[in-house]
């Protein structure tokens, strides 16, 4: 019995899905699994099964042909499916169900916030077993579902500093502006890791507040400078806050487009921080109350409190997360097969 874990994102593209993608498709391993990855690109590096490249083109509109291209012939019975984004799904459902064949559907934030770019939706819905990685987009799906641990476990500790961490794409609805508030009131200096179209603005405004910030651009996750971090920074705001259509600093000039750009839907980065003992703030935003150790409703007023120390967040870390709470989840449901309930 195989798993074929399908996604768009996948070593050495960088980024949240990527980072679960390769983690949970090393959990299944590690849990003596069989898995074929089906993915975008193949890594560089060799990894401990097979990853097959799918081929395609125009992926938003043709992703769920392309996964079936390359899944399908691929299929036997009693093989597994763990599709990263519903629309992987969308055309392995009829040929799943008729070899038997569970398909499981992970829900990372964007992929359920934001307006579906294919068809399909609905039939994922029925058909598949869901495992959200937050419980808040397990409410927002309107069927049962699991919650998925993220593959993050802990990793060496990092020694502790002063400075606020920020690992974010540089736009409206991450917040990075509100970081840079709360690194000045806080008399903290900040370091930003990441690009986007807000950069500009943002150091425009770091300046004006005479912050102490450096601005790295996009990095690997590899190279993410997390020792002499105090803590983390992910201050997201909602999609339809009204502060975006007209941004709150006229330098950041920023606007939304139609239908948003999706809420966060657990915030991985707040789980790498923990592995490694560094506490975080985050926002009463999508599923970051969910992973941050301290969580602010006004961050440009709320006072900071007390944050958990290095054992704490670590601590907090595996009690809900790790490769093999993972594997367990995924192994329980294959074994129970909540898609056959009727």
């Amino acid at each position: 019995m195989t798993w074929h874990l399908v996604t768009t994102d996948f070593p050495p593209r960088d980024g949240g899905v990527a980072t679960w993608a390769l983690g949970a498709a090393m959990a299944l391993h590690a849990a003596g699994e069989p898995v074929l990855v089906h993915a975008r690109d193949v890594p560089d590096a060799p990894l401990p099964f097979p990853v097959v490249r799918m081929w395609g083109r125009s992926w938003a509109k043709w992703a769920p042909w392309w996964a079936a291209a390359s899944v399908l012939p691929r299929l036997a019975e009693g093989d597994r499916i763990l599709a990263a984004t519903w629309p992987l799904a969308v055309r392995l459902l009829g040929a799943a169900r008729r070899r038997d064949v569970p398909v499981f559907v992970a829900w990372h934030g964007s992929d359920l916030t934001r307006p579906p770019l294919v068809a399909g939706l609905d039939a994922v819905r029925r058909a598949a077993i869901h495992v959200p990685v937050s419980d808040y987009l397990g409410g927002l799906l309107g069927v049962p579902y699991t919650v998925l641990p993220a593959p993050i476990d802990p990793v060496a500790p990092v020694p502790r500093g002063d400075r606020l961490l920020v690992v974010a794409r540089l736009g409206a609805l991450k917040g990075v502006d509100r970081a840079l508030r709360l690194a000045r009131r806080l008399g903290r200096p900040i370091t930003v890791v990441g690009e986007g179209p807000a950069r500009e603005g943002l150091e425009a405004l770091a300046a004006d507040l005479r912050v102490d910030a450096t601005f790295t651009g996009a990095l690997p996750r590899d190279r993410v400078p997390w020792s002499g971090t105090w803590a983390l920074a992910l201050l997201s705001r909602p999609e339809n806050a009204p502060a975006l259509m007209t941004s709150v600093d006229p330098r950041l000039g920023w606007t939304v487009p139609p239908g948003g750009a999706g809420q966060e839907g657990l915030g991985l980065v707040l789980l790498e921080a923990a592995a490694r003992g560094i506490p975080s703030i985050g926002t009463r935003t999508g599923g970051i109350p969910e992973a941050a150790s301290v969580v602010l409703d006004d961050p440009d007023h709320d006072p900071v409190p007390t944050l958990p120390d290095g054992d704490a967040v670590r601590a907090a870390l595996v009690r809900r997360h790790g490769s093999a709470r993972l594997s367990e989840v995924l192994r329980g449901l294959a074994r129970d097969r909540p898609d056959r309930v009727s």
